[in-house]
């Protein structure tokens, strides 16, 4: 019999109807985080210590060359030639949280049938205060790289992976032939785009200053519904230019992170009287309505958050679906900026330096209350406000389907 909410009854014996059955052993699942998708915070934390609040990145251009006069340069012996001015950026730890969770060692204990499987349970529990904060690390990393578009003049590169009309890429193509040749154009534009990223140009950072990033800088940050689509094609025969196999599945995360923030100045684009396929907002009273099966699309939150729709509670972390029904708007349960949709065209993110993720503190401690014999541990941490680096490079590559 499944126990649903944690709550049951013990079993009526067969024989003696006023006997219930024993419980023979009770097992409490420790092993519930995978971690899978962390690997991109792993390698984006840094440890910055309690002193201070900010780091600044410096960014300078390139200087210029000028004609040589032989004996007329005596004359400009005492000219000032100084540099372009230098650009700064400044990142601020000023996000804080605290996770909590009160225990005891009292009456909990009458719920179990040993010390062994209670304790057990406890050092279950104690462990998610952990493992919520992993939860919630690669949560809101991974949700803020799969939808953060730069400023730069370049930070789109699009596929063209139609097979609609004749004169498509990929038309009347089917099976391993179109997974061979989907392959075959997302590593040429690939290539081409680390081809371009390495030359000198100002068009791919923020501030349009004179870069040129090399290939070992280069991270690819995969959409898993394109490398599961192309895996089984012979990949090293495809991928093997310019060490481009090596960026395969490097990094990957589910299709879900992968999206468009709305913003009042797009919302209109995803919003219709009458919510339709891509406008899964309802424009008479801002509601979310994602359609049968998500036919009209899917709205993430950025954060995690706690909101109540329809007098139901919810607790969502980044990367959730929110709930159909919430209002998307200033003063709703969603504010503008806060939740984006989902776009299944995203191949990846390419960029020369992952965002920062800069952990000011981590902290646990404890309460015992002598009143109520319960014991409640906090786990305190902070971190800053999740931005690119203006200086590198964040290119999204998107399909045209």
């Amino acid at each position: 019999m499944p126990i649903i909410g944690g709550s049951y009854s013990l079993n009526v014996n067969s024989i003696y109807a006023s006997l219930f059955n024993m419980i023979i052993a009770e097992q409490v699942f420790a092993d519930n985080i995978s971690g899978k998708n962390s690997k991109l915070v792993g390698e984006a934390k840094a440890e910055v210590g309690l002193y201070g609040d900010s780091k600044n990145y410096w960014s300078t251009d390139v200087l210029k060359s000028h004609p040589f006069g032989a004996d007329s340069e005596a004359a400009n012996l005492l000219a000032i030639d100084r540099g372009p001015s230098p650009k700064g950026q400044r990142i601020v730890i000023d996000v804080f949280r605290q996770i909590r969770l009160t225990t005891d060692q009292y009456l909990s204990k009458q719920a179990w049938m040993s010390e062994g499987s209670f304790g057990q349970f406890i050092s279950v529990m104690k462990g998610w205060i952990t493992e919520t904060k992993k939860v919630y690390d690669e949560t809101t990393y991974n949700a803020f790289v799969g939808t953060h578009i730069s400023g730069a003049d370049v930070n789109t590169v699009n596929v063209d992976l139609r097979s609609a009309s004749s004169g498509q890429p990929l038309y009347g193509l089917t099976g391993d032939e179109k997974a061979n040749m989907t392959a075959k154009l997302i590593a040429q534009a690939l290539a081409d785009l680390f081809d371009d990223l390495g030359d000198v140009s100002r068009k791919y950072n923020v501030y349009k200053f004179l870069r040129s990033y090399s290939e070992d800088k280069i991270k690819v940050i995969w959409n898993k519904k394109f490398i599961n689509q192309i895996q089984r094609v012979n990949l090293p025969s495809i991928f093997h230019k310019d060490g481009l196999m090596e960026k395969f599945n490097e990094y990957s995360l589910p299709s879900r992170y992968f999206g468009t923030v709305i913003t009042s100045t797009n919302k209109s684009s995803y919003a219709a009287s009458t919510p339709t396929t891509g406008k899964p907002i309802d424009s008479d009273d801002d509601t979310y309505d994602p359609g049968v099966g998500n036919a009209n699309g899917t709205i993430r939150t950025l954060y995690e958050v706690d909101v109540t729709v329809s007098a139901v509670d919810y607790h969502l972390f980044a990367g959730d679906e929110i709930p159909a029904g919430a209002t998307i708007k200033s003063g709703g349960t969603f504010e503008l900026g806060t939740v984006y949709i989902e776009d299944a065209t995203v191949i990846c993110k390419v960029v020369t330096k992952l965002p920062p993720y800069m952990s000011a503190f981590e902290v646990g401690t404890s309460f015992f209350n002598p009143r109520s014999l319960t014991e409640t541990n906090y786990l305190t941490f902070g971190h800053n406000t999740l931005e690119a680096i203006l200086d590198s490079a964040y290119v999204t590559v998107k399909a045209q389907l």
